[in-house]
């Protein structure tokens, strides 16, 4: 798959923590993809994409790909969000279990999100 950058499981492994006797506990955490929207400017709303990385993803790559599918502006907003210009959120979650290879059962569509 041209977006990921690795395997496909239910479970990825986020971080290592040492819990100081010299052993590491892996955290995992459920793979979800959560998309909503965000009021911008009074009747404006963005799209928020969150949990990509969970599912080994390259963010840049899938952003640029959600820019170009929806002729708007895209951009990688933080550690594991993507911003989508519009409210695309039905067309998006199509988009990531068609195109990005992703479970639909894993694309979770969490309504208005408050900042």
């Amino acid at each position: 798959n041209f977006f990921s950058s690795g395997g496909a499981t239910t479970k990825a492994v986020v971080s290592t923590q040492s819990t100081g006797k010299n052993l590491t506990k892996k955290q995992e955490v459920q793979k979800q993809v959560s998309v909503g929207r965000s009021m911008r400017a009074r009747k404006k709303y963005v799209t928020l994409i969150r949990g990509l990385k969970t599912c080994d993803m390259n963010l840049k790559k899938c952003s640029k790909a959600f820019g170009q599918k929806f002729a708007c502006g895209s951009s990688v907003t933080g550690d594991d969000e993507i911003t989508v210009q519009g409210d695309v959120i039905d067309d998006i979650m199509d988009f990531i279990a068609e195109e990005l290879g992703i479970d639909a059962d894993l694309v979770v569509d969490v309504g208005d999100i408050k900042d």
